[in-house]
């Protein structure tokens, strides 16, 4: 395993990347995947993270369609974290672990991610006048 200067593994640095963009989202997702057999109802989940229910909802089905949870019900509805496969399992427990740990470095890592490559572009079209 091959481990950056943040002390991450590089699949972790690539997980953080991609898949977490704010401190509620891992929350969200840790909280679940700390008690994997546990089914969580949106305000179950509210109570730990204490954000907002309609930012919590939002995150929870972002969640299930990336793969991390299953969802159950119409009314009262359900969310069980389940990772698709045993590595995407792994890999949040090793963020879990590296949160418990260095948890500043993980969130920096959210948050001093490059700048997206759309944002990018645009700005190579932006009209600036000289003085």
């Amino acid at each position: 395993m091959i481990v950056n200067e943040s002390g991450f593994s590089e699949q972790l640095e690539k997980f953080i990347a991609q898949e977490i963009g704010s401190l509620e989202q891992l929350e969200v997702l840790l909280c679940l995947a700390a008690n994997p057999e546990k089914w969580w109802t949106v305000q179950d989940v509210y109570n730990v993270v204490k954000s907002s229910v309609p930012s919590v909802t939002d995150r929870l089905s972002e969640m299930v369609a990336s793969g991390f949870l299953r969802r159950e019900g119409e009314t009262g509805v359900r969310y069980q974290f389940a990772p698709e496969d045993e590595n995407l399992r792994a890999l949040i427990s090793e963020l879990g672990a590296a949160y418990k740990e260095k948890s500043v470095k993980v969130v920096q890592a959210i948050y001093s991610k490059p700048p997206d490559a759309v944002q990018e572009f645009a700005k190579a079209f932006r009209v600036r006048k000289d003085k």
